[in-house]
């Protein structure tokens, strides 16, 4: 806490305002000095008081008036007030104080002992106020991360659940469309073959078809197969599971991949996952979204690990990278921070994105 506490001394004899200074030496605070009551009020119109040490005997404004002014306009936080007074006054002159704001009365001459004691519970009450506005203000920031995070939360699960419909709609029109027609065909020359069986070499050509035909069924089996895990990501690693991809994504898309990758031995079966998915995902929204004409995918795996995917298409912008709404990005962050990493986004308009995900091995699980 660096805002120190502000304590108002008012007396109308500057000897007598000089050596309440000097009391006051050693006390941690911001001293506002003032020789009337208006000139007080004047100092203090915009300064949250913590104290205020005032002379009752005090000519056109004395410190029972001063006392009401300074708390007139402070409804939620009145100023405590000691007065320092000659004489020990009356009854009623106490009462008036106390409805004033007073919350002790010093007698002249002032013993310097008992009024920093004083002086010093009243600033601890500030400084204990000061951290419960600051925890408060901390509870309320607390508060509003948490809803943002739930939204986030709330927006992710909406978006798995589409991802993962869309994922079983395409599966579906992939086994519906390719294998679901190749069965149908191999279906037809099954019964062509059980009615022509006396027919020795045209039976012979269907037969091969049909082999032919199962060759194609496996290899569309295999392909949605791997789509979905690549086996090549558990039996050989991620090197050889990047140059499968590639290999299929420029097939798909006509767009050429320039591969610069290193063996990871060390990488684990979590990491090499997690890699993995993050490349799939920057690859798909190069397709959507980049309208790039060539790919760049690096692999660094010492010292430590470091993906990166480039690509020379339009570029990510700022907005895109910072407005959490993306929920590929938020999930490639997820998957990344899971394995002790970092993903780092940039874009340059019109000269292309570079995606890079990063892990120190010491962190990798």
């Amino acid at each position: 806490m660096s805002s120190l506490p502000y304590i108002l001394i008012v007396d109308d004899n500057a000897t007598n305002i000089l050596y309440l200074e000097i009391i006051l030496r050693n006390i941690q605070a911001n001293l506002i000095k003032a020789l009337s009551g208006a000139e007080a009020l004047e100092l203090t119109k915009d300064v949250d008081l913590s104290l205020a040490i005032l002379d009752v005997q005090m000519p056109h404004m004395n410190g029972y008036e001063l006392a009401v002014r300074l708390n007139e306009n402070r409804a939620e936080n009145k100023v405590p007030i000691i007065f320092l007074t000659a004489n020990f006054p009356e009854n009623a002159r106490i009462l008036e104080g106390y409805r004033a704001g007073a919350v002790d009365y010093i007698i002249k001459p002032v013993n310097e002992l008992i009024l920093t004691s004083k002086i010093k519970v009243f600033l601890e009450l500030y400084w204990q106020k000061r951290r419960v506005v600051e925890n408060t203000e901390k509870l309320r920031e607390s508060e509003a991360a948490l809803q943002v995070a739930k939204k986030q939360l709330e927006q992710m699960n909406e978006y798995l659940i589409k991802a993962i419909e869309e994922e079983r709609t395409t599966i579906s029109l992939q086994v519906h469309d390719e294998l679901g027609q190749a069965m149908t065909a191999l279906k037809m020359d099954l019964s062509w073959v059980r009615h022509n069986l006396d027919k020795g070499e045209a039976t012979m050509e269907k037969i091969n078809r049909m082999m032919t035909m199962t060759n194609d069924v496996i290899r569309k089996v295999q392909r949605i197969s791997s789509e979905l895990h690549p086996g090549l990501l558990d039996d050989l690693g991620l090197k050889a599971a990047i140059e499968w991809y590639c290999k299929e994504f420029t097939d798909r898309t006509d767009i050429p991949c320039t591969l610069d990758l290193e063996e990871g031995d060390e990488l684990t079966p979590q990491v090499n996952l997690a890699l993995f998915r993050i490349f799939q995902e920057a690859m798909t929204n190069i397709i959507r979204h980049a309208n790039a004409s060539t790919v760049t995918i690096q692999l660094r795996c010492y010292p430590d690990i470091e993906l990166n995917i480039i690509d020379d298409g339009i570029g990510m912008t700022p907005d895109v990278i910072d407005s959490g709404k993306s929920f590929g990005l938020i999930g490639m962050r997820q998957r990344i921070q899971r394995c002790g990493g970092s993903l780092n986004l940039s874009g340059t308009p019109g000269q292309g994105s570079i995606v890079q995900a990063c892990i120190s091995k010491p962190t990798m699980p």
